[in-house]
């Protein structure tokens, strides 16, 4: 009857009179027709999860941050930068932070006192900056590479969402992090979202990040509450990630050096064996923003340079 009605009346003023008028002349009906409304209400209310306040994702994120001996040492200069520069996202200035140190690679023994007196300069920055609050030090004892710092951080992991940074990479701009952790909470296909240093699709066909990302689009199974794009590439570069899909998938998979050296190629094999949806299903990769958004990291590379040798 509702549908019938619907497709007839021009009007809400005469749908909602007309309606009216029926269900006062059938009250049996009405019952059941306000029953279904009712039911359908509470059926929205109790599958919509709200956005998780900045307490709550705060409550569920762990910010990984890698550093090593790099040159600008034993300066902070990089790292306090840095740091500062995520403090404008609430849940990420208030969440448990890790800073874990590389050991020395060799070659680069030369640098071990600045390197000591660096680790020193961060812990107090520890007790007397608010951009490095709630922040605990993990050391390694040799050379671990990144994938072997990593995995020594996430030893003291106990949340279902991580952030894993590079020393040397600010944030741009804003991120609406408290959705997107909602939507990787209700999602479980969005394991692995990258900030993206360009723009999410700045490329022509053959070009680089066309090769490494591939055709990318907007196609999120299983839906997301804020814009993502699906990418075919895996990249090291600052990245939101699920905790059990690191322990469980990304690791078990590395060697001695950067996750991407291992995670990248067999993507793309997966890509070539299964095609572009069940090939990218296992890894789960997305950039955040959508097809014509990007740009919000800035790389400093720490490693060849200082920050006062910067310019935009």
């Amino acid at each position: 009857m509702l549908h019938t009605l619907i497709s007839t009346i021009n009007t809400p003023f005469k749908f909602m009179k007309t309606l009216l008028d029926r269900l006062l002349k059938h009250p049996l009906k009405a019952g059941f027709i306000l029953l279904a409304i009712a039911l359908s209400c509470l059926a929205v209310k109790t599958t919509t999860s709200p956005i998780f306040s900045d307490k709550q994702a705060a409550s569920k994120i762990t910010f990984i941050t890698t550093t090593n001996p790099i040159l600008s040492i034993p300066s902070t200069e990089i790292i306090y930068e840095s740091m500062k520069s995520f403090y404008q996202v609430p849940a990420l200035r208030k969440c448990k932070k890790i800073i874990v140190f590389d050991g020395i690679q060799p070659g680069f023994e030369n640098r071990e006192k600045d390197y000591d007196q660096y680790k020193k300069n961060i812990l107090e920055l520890t007790k007397t900056s608010p951009y490095f609050a709630n922040t605990e030090l993990v050391f390694c004892p040799s050379w671990h590479h990144l994938s072997g710092a990593i995995k020594l951080a996430l030893e003291q992991v106990d949340t279902p969402f991580i952030f894993v940074h590079q020393h040397d990479f600010l944030l741009r701009k804003k991120i609406k992090l408290n959705e997107l952790l909602t939507s990787m909470s209700q999602n479980q296909n969005i394991k692995y979202v990258r900030l993206n240093q360009g723009s999410n699709v700045p490329y022509r066909k053959g070009e680089f990040h066309h090769l490494y990302d591939g055709d990318v689009d907007n196609v999120v199974e299983g839906g997301t509450l804020i814009p993502l794009t699906r990418n075919f590439g895996w990249s090291d570069n600052d990245h939101f990630a699920r905790t059990d899909y690191y322990r469980d998938f990304v690791l078990p998979r590395c060697g001695f050096g950067a996750m991407e050296c291992y995670l990248h190629p067999l993507l793309k094999e997966s890509l070539t064996k299964n095609g572009p949806d069940d090939g990218h299903k296992p890894f789960g990769t997305y950039i955040y923003g959508g097809l014509k958004d990007g740009k919000y990291i800035k790389h400093l590379d720490g490693r060849n340079s200082k920050l006062s040798e910067k310019t935009d």
